[in-house]
């Protein structure tokens, strides 16, 4: 995907004449909801993962370019198709003091894996063990061959052995420690000063809730925070006129949809989705939401991600034949119907659309907390809100939010609209088996037209990141969403 438009503000520090230099001051940064949860495996929810990243490590991650690169275990073998044996580094210490061993990753590996409450066991699908040889070296044996490892490892965070069933103060391995936050204020995370990438003097990080983009960029332009994240497109015209701030715009991999799941009767009949599918203007809602910054999409994720179908085309819209539908299946004067979805989105856009078409939306902003919790309970009929492949590979969404739920195995496991197609999930499983990589492009590619030909997701535009920046921050928006305090400086 192209570049639009990526500014970076670069401002070098005056020192004075004496050798003493002040510790940085934080950097605040505004962010739509407080995480979910300070537990690693029991979300997997993009601002939550964007935050914990700060705390926890993996065996390996994802660099700014999304390329992915050793973190906790120095390097791997293959000693045949199906084995992986990590060497983790030596000295990695958690924030508590205790050493990082084996035992931890085998810990951290079956907590993914088999917590009840886990979100992340989709990600280790296909690992049948996991066992230490030696207080450094770790064993993965996955069932069948599976080329994806490496990727599907970075989200899976590490915390030591015997952590309790719910972590509630957070201990990792990561750049920052667990500062303090309670319900309503900011998340304060403090420095390690030394750890295993090295010395370093880091900020101080503070993370500061507003619901509201536009309050967001209140705070930005005051002075109350450095950082702005998750800006509306409209702040890029405020802020290039600003003369304390910049924006920084990048093509983003987050897909804005519409959820509809089968606990609302009417949804069950495939007429009446495909009616809400054509009576989307996708166009005229990038222009009117993003201000044309986004392009609509026909599938789950945006071109760039490995998997992307590009013959999947936006469905064109034509509210007569959606009129059609809707009476062939029942409703010759429409229907009403609530749609949710978290501060910052346009669903008031959508209700209008899909108004003209007989179908009467209540648009309903919801509390994230709250609206995300009733998700994953299944609680939510009519649902505006965004997906991500956080690894850049199509399977991310296909594996863990279309697979037919399977807890023994991990599939399903943010499948919350309880969407479940047999195809779907054999073309799935297959490409996560295929060692050549163009098979497993396509066996992904057909997945995602058998998902998209059941319009049960009806995908509407790919976004772009818009992030504001003060003077004296030097700050780079990621590819996978993360706010990484080691790659922030205040100056």
């Amino acid at each position: 995907m192209r570049w639009v438009r990526v500014v970076l503000v670069v401002v070098l520090a005056t020192t004075g004449s004496g050798s003493c230099r002040r510790p940085p001051l934080p950097v605040r940064i505004a962010i739509h909801s407080a995480v979910q949860s300070f537990d690693p495996h029991l979300q997997n929810e993009v601002l939550t993962a964007a935050v914990l990243a700060n705390l926890y490590d993996g065996l390996t991650e994802f660099d700014e370019e999304s390329r992915i690169r050793p973190a906790l275990a120095a390097t791997w073998t293959n000693p045949d198709e199906r084995t992986w044996v990590f060497r983790l580094r030596p000295g990695v210490h958690f924030h508590d003091g205790r050493p990082l061993t084996a035992e931890d990753v085998v810990f951290s590996f079956l907590r993914a894996r088999n917590h009840p409450r886990s979100d992340l066991a989709s990600y280790l699908v296909e690992v049948e063990s996991v066992r230490a040889l030696d207080p450094l070296t770790v064993e993965i044996r996955t069932r069948r061959p599976f080329a994806a490892l490496l990727v599907k490892l970075s989200p899976v965070q590490i915390v030591p052995h015997g952590s309790p069933e719910t972590i509630a103060e957070p201990v990792g391995t990561g750049s920052y420690r667990f500062l303090r936050y309670e319900e309503g204020g900011p998340i304060e995370l403090v420095p390690v000063r030394v750890d295993w990438r090295g010395p370093a003097e880091r900020a101080p990080l503070t993370f500061v809730v507003e619901r509201e983009p536009r309050k967001r960029l209140e705070k930005l332009l005051s002075g109350e925070v450095e950082v702005a994240a998750g800006l509306s497109e409209d702040a890029v015209d405020v802020l290039r006129g600003s003369a304390c701030c910049e924006a920084a715009v990048r093509p983003g991999s987050i897909v804005e949809y519409l959820h509809l799941s089968l606990i609302d009767p009417r949804f069950r009949d495939r007429r009446v989705r495909q009616a809400i599918d054509l009576a989307i203007d996708r166009a005229a809602y990038v222009a009117a939401a993003h201000h044309g910054l986004g392009q609509p999409v026909g599938q789950l994720v945006v071109p760039g991600i490995f998997g992307y179908a590009a013959g999947l085309k936006p469905t064109t819209r034509d509210v007569t034949r959606a009129r059609r539908l809707l009476a062939e299946a029942g409703y010759p004067d429409g229907f009403d119907v609530v749609l949710e979805y978290r501060p910052g989105r346009r669903g008031e856009i959508l209700a209008a659309q899909l108004g003209e078409a007989g179908i009467r939306v209540t648009p309903k902003e919801s509390v994230w907390t709250d609206l995300y919790s009733r998700l994953r309970r299944g609680e939510v009929g009519f649902y505006h809100g965004g997906v991500v492949a956080q690894t850049g590979e199509a399977s991310d969404v296909l594996d863990s939010f279309v697979h037919t739920r399977d807890e023994a195995r991990g599939y399903g496991n943010t499948n919350h609209s309880r969407y479940s197609n047999p195809r779907a999930d054999v073309l799935i499983e297959e490409a996560a088996s295929s060692l050549v990589m163009t098979r497993r492009r396509e066996l992904l590619q057909e997945a995602m037209r058998v998902v998209m030909n059941d319009v049960e997701f009806v995908p509407i535009a790919g976004l772009y990141d818009v992030y504001g920046v003060r003077e004296g921050v030097r700050f780079a928006p990621r590819i996978d969403l993360k706010l990484l305090g080691r790659d922030i400086e205040r100056r």
